[in-house]
């Protein structure tokens, strides 16, 4: 396929604002790829080059890509800064100030007459391999030449995937929506698809099979070592005499809650992987997890998923989720891993000696996971008892809260009580010290837009527009207008903090009434956690919008808890959670 082709249908996707109209674009898209270009065309359209947990990045931010632009057509550099801040987008930029333009540094980029998808990929992945002395510049040279074989349009888009900001709109669910109606004339098989992509985390890889297999193949697609798969999320409740009506189980087993980071850790003899649950390998970032892991966890093959927590051996006691939020860093690991030791807390095995155990209920999870460990006190599984009734479970729950925990994990022991990998169901339900409250449980909500702010906020931003996602039509629809908790050094740091989100115009997949149009628009990457009072129905919210009442849900007294830089856009609370605690 020409990159043309696929920049005519960029511009399509950009300028539509109804999902069904995207889902009808990307099946004809679809439906003129080749199998060698599915996996490339997928990553594009999500502004990656690959499976995002390999984090394969180009490493060129703006400045590079000026420095590019100013090369390709021989222009003054200061012209192309001035264009960036009078236009907003560098891809913009790049159409209008290149002119024609003979091919610039052959030796660093080689295509035919016409750019292919396949070349434009190519191209990007040598800029993303250029490493060690001299690689900035050419990294420079080869987004120069690749710019002076490109259209004006394609170099837009060209720009926009170097930078990593395709400003589509466009998630995963729509993609494979997209997919789905590609091949089978529906959207009815995307839970099939969706499945594939919860335990591959690779989207490329899951269309590939679908266009080489068929849905059979897409079905046969497996966990496997060093590949992330998308946790299992727990459901919640506002009253702890729900758990029983909710959890289909004779017996439930209630972990203790631990306020850590969940890590998944892979391990293949010496070779060990961690990913976070945003799926992005942390390995280098805890050393101390590495070698405990190889010391004490007993099988050669195993995938865990559990919780690392920053705790304090010397008196014996875990230490708050802000500690350990300063071990990631890139710098001065070793330091932090000494003045901040953790302890892992295993709670679920998903694959072990080339097996996957995702169909294999809890209590048979939880009776092989204990068999994996070696006693020690840095690594270990999780605390629990299994209970019968309500009060065994409060009993367990007053005996955590004493123990400084946040809470229980509540567990479903029945026959079918499987890993549902990337589902939040009602097998799992977390009960905290806060859900005595009307509101069952701070909410995870994303950043889409922002008011200026005035009086003592001025040059900064007044308040924040926070949006849940709506996981069946794939959208974020508001719920809060967040404007308190924010320390003071958090306000000034906040235009400095969504800089990468900022869009001229309002991202395709957010709705939002016309009284809460804001003065920015952000596309939706950054989420936060907030408290509240309670949720109510209001006419200036779309979460679970009704068209016959004119109403939606809000969240009221809202206040900024944390940044969650630990979940995407789409790990986000839900509307369909939301509307359980209004109902509750």
């Amino acid at each position: 396929m020409n990159f043309s082709e696929l920049v005519a249908f960029f511009k399509k996707l950009g300028e539509t604002s109804s999902r069904n109209s995207m889902i009808d674009l990307l099946a004809e898209l679809f439906n003129r790829t080749s199998i060698n270009e599915i996996d490339k065309i997928c990553y594009f359209l999500l502004g990656e080059l690959d499976a995002e947990y390999k984090h394969i990045k180009l490493g060129m931010g703006d400045k590079m890509v000026i420095e590019a632009i100013s090369y390709a057509g021989d222009l003054n550099k200061n012209f192309i800064e001035e264009k960036f801040k009078e236009m907003g987008d560098l891809g913009n930029v790049a159409e209008v100030t290149l002119e024609d333009v003979g091919q610039k540094f052959q030796d660093f980029f080689q295509t035919s007459e016409k750019l292919t998808v396949l070349d434009v990929y190519d191209g990007l992945l040598k800029i993303a391999n250029a490493s060690g002395s001299g690689s900035v510049e050419i990294k420079e040279k080869i987004l120069s030449a690749m710019l002076s074989v490109a259209s004006p349009k394609e170099r837009k888009y060209l720009i926009r995937m170097v930078l990593g900001d395709m400003r589509l709109g466009l998630g995963t669910a729509t993609i494979l929506d997209g997919l789905s109606t590609a091949i089978f004339g529906s959207k009815d098989k995307r839970p099939e698809l969706e499945h594939a992509f919860n335990v591959s985390s690779d989207i490329g890889y899951v269309a590939k099979v679908l266009l080489e297999d068929g849905l059979n193949g897409v079905k046969n697609i497996k966990i496997s070592l060093k590949r992330p798969i998308k946790p299992m999320l727990a459901q919640r409740v506002s009253k702890m005499n729900d758990i029983l009506e909710k959890i289909d189980s004779d017996e439930i087993s209630v972990e203790q809650k631990y306020d850590g980071e969940r890590i998944q850790i892979h391990k293949n003899g010496d070779d060990i992987k961690l990913f976070s649950r945003r799926l992005t390998d942390i390995t280098k970032q805890f050393p101390d997890i590495i070698k405990n892991v190889k010391k004490f966890i007993k099988p050669e093959k195993i995938i865990i998923d559990g919780e690392a927590v920053a705790y304090d051996f010397e008196n014996d006691e875990y230490e708050p989720f802000q500690k350990l939020m300063q071990r990631r860093r890139k710098y001065d690991v070793k330091e932090y891993a000494d003045k901040i030791p953790v302890k892992y807390i295993l709670f679920d095995l998903l694959y072990l000696e080339g097996k996957s155990y995702l169909k294999r209920s809890y209590p048979e999870r939880r009776n092989e996971l204990e068999k994996t460990i070696k006693k020690n006190e840095y690594l270990q599984v999780a605390s629990r008892k299994v209970c019968k009734n309500l009060d065994e479970i409060d009993d367990y729950f007053q005996h955590s809260i004493n123990l400084g925990l946040e809470g229980v994990l509540c567990k479903s022991c029945s026959d079918d009580s499987y890993y549902r990998a990337g589902a939040r169901e009602w097998l799992w339900i977390k009960w905290k010290t806060d859900y005595a409250a009307k509101l069952s449980d701070t909410l995870d909500l994303v950043v889409i837009g922002a008011y200026a702010g005035k009086g003592k906020r001025g040059g900064t931003y007044g308040a924040l527009l926070c949006a849940a996602y709506n996981k069946d039509k794939d959208i974020y629809q508001t719920v809060t207008k967040l404007g308190t908790g924010f320390t003071d050094e958090q306000l000034d740091n906040l235009i400095n903090k969504l800089k990468d989100a900022k869009s001229e115009n309002q991202p395709a997949r957010v709705q939002v009434t016309k009284d809460m149009v804001p003065d920015f628009w952000f596309v939706p990457k950054y989420v936060l956690e907030v408290n509240g009072a309670e949720i109510t129905e209001s006419p200036t919210h779309t979460c679970n919008w009704n068209d016959k009442s004119e109403k939606g849900l809000a969240l009221r007294f809202p206040r900024f808890e944390r940044w969650r830089g630990d979940k995407k856009a789409d790990d986000a609370t839900s509307v369909g959670e939301i509307l359980k605690m209004y109902n509750n």
